[in-house]
């Protein structure tokens, strides 16, 4: 599935409008004002798009963009223009010129500067027609300041998709003007709706009748630095989403007016395609015969297409959107999600199991406006209805256990497509007593305080992703440079290790270590400074201590329990010198404890931290602070030994 609006490139006829209608084309730096300078990388000067629909079922789209850009990173960041085009999108022209700082056009943009690449995935797994034009006038052969404008106009026949707008600039670049231009004819109906203190749209008639609508944002000053807890950008940047009410493509008719209405075009452009041979619906029979009840069916059917397919994307025509027939992919083995979700949705039916596909934004962190119905999906699963109960399905991954969504699909709504409509229904959240890290470590330490380290640690919901990508993904060598490089000593020896998958129904991984770790307690003199913490994860503390907006801390970093033991045995030549510390932390955010005790040469350390992710309001920002400072002076507590003499 596309993952989101097509923007398109050359061929050399002229531009639909004289770059006039754009307005401005006085681009001397002394037009900018000194506000908008400091601090900047590049001023954006002009960044205006039109969107002209034409009709129901095609719209052209022209862009314009005017970017002053100071110094290399300006030009890194503005220097190039990526195009895309495909069987619904034709590019009528691109064109481009390069002003010196007095405004006075230096270079015209040739087609020779232009090049064209494929679109296919970089491990080479996209059966796709989508192409790329990239444009670029080459790096550093200008000397700064200086201007570029690109200019580029597309023909789009995909009127699924209306583009969105969201004018904020990039760090480093401050925004002169940035306008969004929908012209339609005169009463055509579309949606369209503002968030996050976007303008309001302005409305008039243009010259010829047709309805204007306008958004302007103007003046905007560079920002310096990255925020270091964002709300996710679709609850914090402005924007303007919209969308059609009716529409053709490829002479498939749709409504997005409502939730219902999308679910029902995806089922009708997807309807029939799910007929399996009766080779294949014997083969699941005899898949399912030792199974007892619907769930134990439909697992043994995920884990039988698992082992019976491969993920290839296929993005050909309106193939983006339309599956491949669940047929086709019992013969070839392979499929896009489209394709393997038809076909797993297929075999659950012949042995008589309720399901759907669901459509989602798949992605670490990603969201939608559920509030606007409209096209802000990427990605389709399978959602089986057993026992009672919910059964999702990841049908691109070979090695995901069922029910297990993680950081890609969790936590988030998908519309389920039924034929009577779509709904918006949630799928499964993933809180910190799932995202289980427990540690246990057995140190020896020798008199010198190097360490032999033994470690067993179970990490389990989110936590266990990683390791169970690098486990299933890379060889023995690259697991073991991965380790070295995600382990939280700064000298060490790894001895052994080992991975391996947990075998009951929620997922996990079970990490075994085997370290040799100089300086693992610090000798000084005739003291040994032991650390309770070792192994744990440490809490970075925030370059900035006060904030005015809303902080997010990220439910895929931030929901989790950790639980760490370490058993020190201590050499007998010392005694214990220092008191032996103990900590409890609460907070809004979670809690910390840490207790330890000592007694025949050993001392026992335990940690445990829970913590809670989510949109928090600035005005706990300060209590954040505190709460990361207390943990950060708990993690660094030492026991301290003494060499005892007697």
């Amino acid at each position: 599935m596309r993952t989101g609006i097509i923007i398109q490139t050359v061929i050399g006829i002229g531009l639909t409008l004289p770059l006039t209608a754009f307005g401005q084309t006085d681009f001397s730096i002394t037009k900018i004002s000194p506000a908008l300078m400091k601090d900047a990388d590049a001023v954006v000067r002009l960044d205006e798009t039109l969107w002209e629909i034409k009709s129901q079922s095609e719209a052209i789209a022209i862009s314009r963009l005017v970017v002053t850009v100071f110094n290399e990173k300006g030009e890194d960041e503005h220097g190039r223009l990526t195009v895309g085009y495909d069987k619904f999108t034709k590019i009528v022209d691109i064109s481009g010129a390069v002003y010196d700082a007095s405004g006075k056009q230096i270079k015209k943009l040739k087609n020779s500067e232009i090049e064209d690449y494929g679109y296919g995935g970089a491990a080479g797994d996209d059966i796709t027609d989508a192409r790329v034009k990239l444009a670029s006038f080459g790096k550093k052969s200008y000397a700064y300041p200086y201007t570029i404008e690109y200019v580029h106009e597309t023909r789009n026949r995909n009127m699924m998709f209306y583009p969105k707008w969201t004018p904020s600039a990039s760090i480093g670049s401050a925004v002169e003007r940035s306008v969004y231009k929908i012209k339609a004819p005169a009463g055509f109906k579309f949606r369209y709706k503002e968030y996050n203190g976007a303008p309001a749209v302005t409305k008039s008639k243009d010259a010829d009748g047709a309805d204007l609508y306008v958004w302007t944002v103007e003046n905007q000053a560079a920002r310096t630095k990255n925020d270091t807890y964002p709300l996710p950008a679709i609850e914090r940047a402005p924007m303007v989403m919209v969308a059609p009410a009716d529409f053709e493509v490829q002479d498939y008719k749709g409504n997005f007016n409502t939730w219902g209405d999308f679910g029902k075009f995806y089922h009708t452009l997807n309807a029939g395609r799910d007929a399996l041979p009766p080779t294949t619906v014997s083969e699941i029979q005899t898949v399912i015969k030792p199974a007892k009840t619907d769930r134990e069916k439909a697992e043994l059917i995920y884990k039988w297409m698992q082992a019976r397919s491969r993920y290839v994307s296929i993005q050909l025509g309106i193939g983006g959107w339309q599956t491949i027939d669940a047929m086709t992919v019992a013969r070839t083995g392979y499929g896009d999600c489209k394709a393997l979700t038809n076909f797993t949705l297929a075999a659950l039916k012949s042995a008589g199991i309720n399901c759907y596909a669901a459509l989602i934004r798949a992605g670490e962190e990603e969201k939608m406006k559920a509030d606007f119905p409209s096209n802000q999906f990427n990605h389709v699963i399978a959602c089986a209805l057993v026992d009672k109960d919910t059964l999702w399905l990841e049908c691109t991954s070979q090695t995901t256990k069922p029910n297990f969504m993680g950081t890609f699909t969790g936590s988030r709504s998908a519309l389920l497509v039924t034929p009577e409509g779509g709904k918006l229904v949630q799928t499964p959240d993933y809180r910190a007593n799932q995202n289980i890290r427990d540690s246990r470590a057995n140190v020896t330490l020798a008199e010198s305080g190097d360490g032999a380290v033994e470690v067993k640690v179970l990490y389990t919901g989110l936590q266990h992703e990683t390791r169970a990508m690098v486990m299933h993904q890379g060889t023995k060598e690259e697991q073991k440079k991965w380790l070295l490089n995600h382990i939280n000593l700064p000298s060490l020896d790894l001895q052994r290790f080992e991975l391996t998958e947990g075998q009951d129904k929620e997922p996990s991984v079970t990490e075994k270590l085997s370290l040799n770790v100089r300086n693992c307690a610090t000798k000084t003199g005739t003291r040994l400074f032991v650390k309770p913490t070792l192994l744990s994860r440490p809490f970075d503390l925030p370059a900035v201590t006060e904030r005015t907006t809303d902080f997010y801390l990220p439910h895929s970093d931030f929901n989790f329990t950790d639980l760490d033991t370490v058993s020190y045995q201590v050499p007998a030549s010392y005694k214990l010198e220092t008191t032996l510390p103990a900590f409890q932390i609460a907070s809004a955010f979670g809690s910390y404890e840490l207790k330890t005790t000592y007694e025949n040469n050993k001392l026992i350390c335990s940690r445990k931290v829970v913590m809670n992710g989510g949109r928090y309001e600035s005005k706990d920002f300060a209590a954040w602070i505190d709460f990361v400072k207390k943990v950060r002076k708990a993690d660094r507590v030492q026991v301290v030994f003494v060499e005892n003499k007697l």
